[in-house]
């Protein structure tokens, strides 16, 4: 027996469909199938792939070439379920989900945690994304209270890691050009102070801000090349800079001004993609990823980590193009989009 679904498809740059599909209902002994509610956009990856800026969408067999399915954060209810698999038919998940109706996931390597029906909501699929801030720069930074740091972007990533930097202690100041993040940042309330780089010199800022010494962490939350060449002055010497937005487009400059600064300046430069993605917890394991998503899944219920404000539209499958294109090119209006599979 088959179970029939929709998927979104991206087939070239620019030119995407939702087709139908359908999976095998039969599931092995560690394998599961889950029937997905939300799943959320990953502005930067997927914008990408969508636009064909990232490379790897024209290497074959690589992760992401054309024709691609994306998607990779979402919640649904497990339909099937193996004899070895510690989940049962009615279970609600967290998992890395493709923009489909339906996901076949195998144990020995797919991510999921078990949620609640309290947070079975929109908004709780962008725990995913709070995930790769938590394990990849986070627990890899060692921040330390009272830190001061500037963070460069407050799209979504840009918008969790403020939060959750200053959770772990951290003083954050923070810079994006558009007023719609901007008034979202405030809203939440974690930055001490929010300013548009367009009018506010961000070295003249990050001056003040530490006693005229430059911030002790620089995030860069956009993955934006010319930005972070741009931005590296504004670390203290001994200080760090954290990549947490990846970048994809190309850009020619003399890499020898960057590699001066983090020389004669004793900079660390951490790399920040998620870490543990594909480990299972151990017993030696202070952080597995999941007992992260689990907290975080906890720290969404005590209202610590602000999602919902984050979410900008709900849409049905049918709107991904227009989701795509409002994330590309309508950034005053658009923030967090998540896909409702309930939807017509």
């Amino acid at each position: 027996m088959n179970l029939e679904g929709r998927r979104v498809v991206v087939k070239s740059p620019l030119d995407l469909e939702v087709e139908k599909y359908s999976i095998d209902s039969d599931v092995g002994n560690s394998e599961f199938i889950v029937k997905n509610r939300y799943t959320a956009i990953s502005a930067g990856t997927e914008l990408s792939i969508y636009t064909g800026t990232n490379p790897k969408v024209y290497e074959p067999n690589s992760w992401c070439n054309y024709p691609h399915i994306p998607g990779y954060a979402g919640l649904g209810e497990v339909v099937a379920a193996g004899s070895e698999v510690d989940l049962k038919p009615g279970d609600l998940v967290f998992h890395h989900a493709h923009h489909s109706t339906y996901d076949k996931l195998y144990t020995g390597y797919s991510h999921y945690a078990k949620i609640s029906e309290d947070l079975f909501l929109p908004e709780v699929s962008l725990v995913r994304f709070a995930a790769i801030v938590l394990s990849g720069s986070i627990r890899l930074s060692k921040i330390e209270l009272g830190d001061k740091i500037a963070l460069i972007g407050l799209g979504i990533i840009g918008q969790i890691a403020s939060q959750l930097f200053s959770l772990a202690g951290g003083d954050v100041i923070a810079f994006d050009p558009i007023n719609f993040r901007r008034l979202i940042a405030k809203g939440i309330g974690y930055c001490v102070e929010i300013y548009n780089p367009s009018k506010n010199n961000p070295k003249d800022i990050t001056s003040e801000f530490n006693d005229g010494k430059g911030v002790d962490t620089l995030i860069d939350a956009t993955g934006v090349s010319q930005l972070i060449m741009a931005n590296i002055g504004l670390v203290r010497p001994m200080g760090q800079l954290i990549l947490l937005g990846t970048p994809f487009a190309s850009y020619t400059a003399d890499v020898t001004q960057l590699l001066r600064q983090i020389h004669l300046r004793w900079l660390t430069v951490r790399g920040a993609l998620e870490r543990d993605q594909i480990s299972p917890p151990r017993d030696n394991s202070p952080h597995s990823y999941i007992q992260d998503v689990e907290y975080l899944l906890d720290l969404v219920r005590r209202r610590k980590l602000k999602v919902k404000e984050l979410v900008s539209h709900v849409v049905a499958p049918k709107e991904m193009k227009r989701s795509y294109d409002g994330l590309l090119n309508i950034k005053e209006e658009y923030m967090a989009v998540v896909i409702d599979w309930d939807k017509s």
